[in-house]
């Protein structure tokens, strides 16, 4: 059986690989475990696939748990802005508000 980490990392490395650009994963994703991006990586997915930017939840412990568990894609988000590369995750985020949404409303 496939652990979480590990799965994590071939979805990293798959996507490093369709990108088509010179980018290791720590410079597109935050850590190895998870798929949230860093500055960098929100700004090359962006140009490369479709983004939906959205007001972000409030950035705390509980909430940056709640997005490991809901995203099987990767996301960005800082104090500023939550960006989200699918659009059923971006509809239900902007029907239910992002917070709404990562609380499961």
């Amino acid at each position: 059986m496939v652990n979480k980490s590990q799965e994590i990392q071939k979805i990293q490395t798959k996507i490093i690989d369709l990108i088509k650009i010179e980018l290791t994963s720590k410079i597109v994703f935050k850590n190895g475990h998870t798929l949230r991006l860093t500055k960098t990586g929100e700004r090359v997915l962006s140009k490369v696939y479709d983004s939906y930017s959205f007001e972000p939840p409030k950035l705390n412990g509980h909430n940056l748990i709640n997005l490991l568990r809901k995203m099987r894609y990767p996301y960005y988000i800082d104090k500023k802005k939550l960006v989200l590369f699918t659009e059923q995750d971006s509809f239900l985020a902007k029907l239910a508000g992002a917070q709404g949404w990562l609380d499961g409303k």
